[in-house]
C-alpha cells in the first residue's frame, strides 16, 4: 500500500482528515455514573441481566443466571437451540429498559464529545443507550457536528428499510409517511453477520470509509474483545488500508489495565503512535476542542504545536455552546488559528 501525508492545508491551518472516535459501554457508564435523570443505571456486558431485569426470564427457562458476558451468552443461545421465544423476550426486555433512560439536564461528557468534533468527523457507538443521539438533538442548533453511526442499533434510531432513510425514532419517513421501524439492538457475537441488515450494514459502510481516512482514531470505554469477530475484522481492515496510517494516531480511552488494553488492541498500533489515558480530560478531544488533527499535525508534522485550549468544566449547555463560537467563526472563515478561545 502506499503511504501518504494527511490533506494538511498549511496556508489556512486545516486538516480535513477526520477524526473518528468508537464508543463502547464503558463510555455511557462513565458519562453517566450515577445513571440518568431518575437514577437508573447504565449497565455493561457483565452486569447487563441483573440490571434491566433479565434474572427472573431466564430464571423461568430453567437457564443459570451467573452469566459474566451476555454477549457470549446470547451468542449461545441465538445459535444454539434458536428458541425464538425466548429471543424475543429477552430484547423485548432490553429495549423497554433502555426506552425510559432519560438525559439529565446539565451538560454531560456526550455533549463535550460532539460539541469538540467537526462535521468531517466521525462518532461510532455500539451502544444501545439514548443518550449520544439525545445529546446530539439537543445541540443539532450548532449545526456543524460530527456525523454519529450506530454499530449495534440504537433505542432512539429508526429506520424505513424501503426508502433506506434514518432518523430518530419519533420520526416518520419523508418518503411513504410511515413511523420508522425499530432499529435491531442484537446480534450474536461471533459471526454478527452485519451484512445481512440494510441499517447496520450501512452503518459500518460509513465506520469503514471513515477509518480508512481517519487521522487520529479514539476508542473510548470499548473492549474490542477477541470473541466480537466480525467487529474487530471490519475495524482492522479500514484502519490498515488507511494510506496515513504511518503517520496516524490511535488513542484509547479506558480504565482498564494498561498492559491488557496494550494487547487487546496491538494488531491496530503503528510503533509508538498510540496512547492509553483512563481519563477523558487528558485527551486530544478534551484539551484541543474542534482542533484536535490540525492540533496533532501542527505538533508532529510541522514542530509548531499549539497550547491547549481545554473546555471549561461548566454544566450549563447554553455557556458551552457561547466558548465554542470563536471556534466557529473561524471554521467559516476557513482560517485557523490555534488560539485559545476566552475563558468563560
Amino acid at each position: 500500500m502506499k503511504h501518504s501525508l494527511p490533506p494538511l492545508d498549511t496556508k489556512n491551518n486545516i486538516n480535513h482528515a477526520p477524526h473518528v472516535v468508537i464508543l463502547g459501554a464503558g463510555s455511557s457508564l462513565a458519562a453517566f455514573p450515577n445513571g440518568d435523570r431518575n437514577g437508573f443505571r447504565l449497565p455493561l456486558m457483565n452486569n447487563l441481566i441483573d440490571i434491566v431485569g433479565l434474572a427472573q426470564i431466564l430464571k423461568k427457562h430453567e437457564i443459570d443466571t451467573d452469566i459474566s458476558n451476555f454477549e457470549e451468552f446470547y451468542d449461545e443461545l441465538a445459535t444454539g437451540d434458536k428458541n425464538q421465544d425466548l429471543l424475543q423476550e429477552i430484547e423485548r426486555t432490553i429495549r423497554n429498559y433502555f426506552c425510559k433512560l432519560e438525559l439529565v439536564d446539565k451538560a454531560t461528557l456526550y455533549d463535550y464529545l460532539l460539541l469538540s468534533l467537526r462535521e468531517k468527523d466521525l462518532v461510532a457507538t455500539f451502544n444501545w443507550d439514548p443518550f449520544l443521539a439525545k445529546a446530539y438533538q439537543r445541540n443539532v442548533s450548532i449545526r456543524k457536528l460530527p456525523q454519529i453511526v450506530f454499530l449495534h442499533g440504537n433505542i432512539e434510531i429508526g429506520v424505513c428499510e424501503t426508502h433506506k432513510r434514518r432518523g430518530f425514532a419519533s420520526e416518520i419517513c419523508p418518503e411513504c409517511n410511515a413511523q420508522l421501524r425499530p432499529s435491531r439492538l442484537l446480534f450474536p457475537v461471533k459471526q454478527k453477520n452485519y451484512s445481512a441488515d440494510p441499517f447496520i450494514n450501512n452503518q459500518w459502510e460509513i465506520l469503514r470509509s471513515f477509518l480508512n481516512q481517519a487521522y487520529l482514531v479514539t476508542i473510548f470505554g470499548y473492549s474490542a474483545p477477541i470473541t466480537d469477530i466480525e467487529a474487530r475484522s471490519l475495524m482492522l481492515s479500514a484502519w490498515k488500508d488507511n494510506p496515513t496510517m504511518e503517520l496516524a494516531q490511535f488513542n484509547i480511552v479506558d480504565i482498564k489495565n494498561r498492559e491488557e488494553l496494550k494487547h487487546s488492541w496491538k494488531d491496530f498500533f503503528v510503533r509508538e503512535h498510540y496512547g492509553i489515558s483512563d481519563n477523558f480530560l487528558n485527551t486530544y478531544i478534551f484539551r484541543h476542542p474542534r482542533r484536535t488533527c490540525e492540533a496533532f499535525a501542527m505538533a508532529t508534522l510541522q514542530q509548531e504545536p499549539w497550547r491547549e485550549n481545554p473546555f471549561p468544566l461548566i454544566s450549563d449547555l447554553h455557556l458551552l455552546h457561547s466558548w465554542i463560537a470563536p471556534l466557529l467563526q473561524e471554521e467559516e472563515a476557513e482560517m485557523l488559528t490555534g488560539n485559545p478561545c476566552p475563558k468563560v
